[in-house]
């Protein structure tokens, strides 16, 4: 509530202006009258009830007053509209698709198990605009930023070890071309950021990882980088016309790729992102919880008040009032002076 003219309210001042004129220049005009012709008659009048409720036409007129002035200073109330604008932001993920995540540490494997824990993530996005890139000895755009959740988890699903040809893990040129297919509309305000979530070490492509960062980080991007892989590490399964083998080095011994932290740590830092490490699928799980809650866009507040006039809930009992005072006075309390 709020009074639109406040400064009507001086006019109370005239209310005990008035009070005064009727006690002291209308009361002692009142003291020559009308003699009655008996004392009796006169006593007797004096104890009608009249006579005793002389006072109620003054009082309602000073009523009526005082609504007059209230409703002169135009009372206002308001409804409070609240109205929420999100901003949502832009993801683009990037999955590690190279023979390595083939390996079972994970359950079934980890690639399986990134892509159902990732296609979670997705399910549970809202506002954000997402895109999917996956990489091996080279990479490739399955999506661009899109807000049609259900084409990004359909690519991720069809998403597999044996759709890039080139093997290996090119890192860095992953990270650019994800980079380059953020844009933003002129005044657009959205925050943007890069999940790359890989198992091994970068040893393909043309573009080294952290300069890929580092221009990453030039253009406002986060990389949250993930390391995927138990800590042991896990041999890399093959089918081979022999049956079911695992991948080993060239002296015999079983290949275990190892994950280059420092160089995902490195990546995150120069991009202001986050490193993590899941080292099985309920961690993984988490590590994509951790980043929505630490993305969640922003949120514009604004609260807007329409007033409506009120000034009528005191005009109308004080015209009404005023009626009953002019009646009263007129034909109840009708007096000779």
């Amino acid at each position: 509530m709020r009074w639109y003219s406040p400064e009507f309210l001086l006019l109370f001042a005239l209310v005990p202006l008035v009070l005064a004129y009727k006690t002291v220049v209308l009361g002692s005009l009142k003291k020559g009258g009308v003699r009655f012709p008996l004392a009796k008659q006169a006593i007797e009048a004096g104890t009608t009830w009249r006579a005793r409720l002389l006072f109620v036409p003054d009082l309602l007129r000073a009523v009526v007053l005082v609504l007059v002035i209230l409703a002169l200073m135009r009372p206002q109330w308001g409804i409070e509209r609240e109205e929420v604008n999100r901003q949502g932001i832009d993801i683009m993920l990037v999955i590690d698709v190279s023979g390595s995540m083939a390996a079972e540490d994970f359950k079934p494997t980890r690639l399986q198990a990134a892509k159902a824990i990732t296609e979670k993530f997705i399910n549970g996005l809202q506002d954000h605009r997402i895109g999917l890139v996956v990489f091996a000895g080279l990479s490739l755009t399955q999506c661009p930023l899109t807000m049609d959740y259900g084409v990004v988890t359909e690519l991720l699903r069809r998403s597999d070890l044996r759709m890039l040809k080139a093997d290996g893990t090119a890192i860095g040129d992953a990270l650019i071309n994800a980079v380059y297919k953020f844009k933003k509309a002129p005044g657009e305000k959205r925050d943007q950021i890069i999940i790359l979530l890989t198992d091994g070490e970068n040893n393909a492509g043309v573009v080294d990882p952290l300069e890929a960062a580092k221009i990453a980080g030039d253009r406002g991007l986060r990389v949250y980088t993930i390391g995927v892989g138990s800590l042991e590490g896990a041999p890399i399964p093959m089918d081979t016309p022999m049956g079911r083998q695992f991948a080993r080095n060239p002296d015999g011994s079983l290949y275990i790729p190892k994950i280059d932290e420092q160089l995902l740590k490195d990546m995150a830092y120069v991009t202001h992102g986050q490193y993590f490490r899941a080292t099985d699928n309920q961690a993984l799980e988490k590590i994509y919880e951790t980043i929505g809650k630490l993305e969640k866009g922003k949120i514009d507040v604004s609260r807007t008040v329409q007033y409506s006039e009120r000034f009528p809930l005191f005009l109308l009992p004080a015209f009404a009032l005023l009626l009953c005072e002019m009646y009263l006075r007129g034909r109840v309390f009708a007096r000779v002076f």
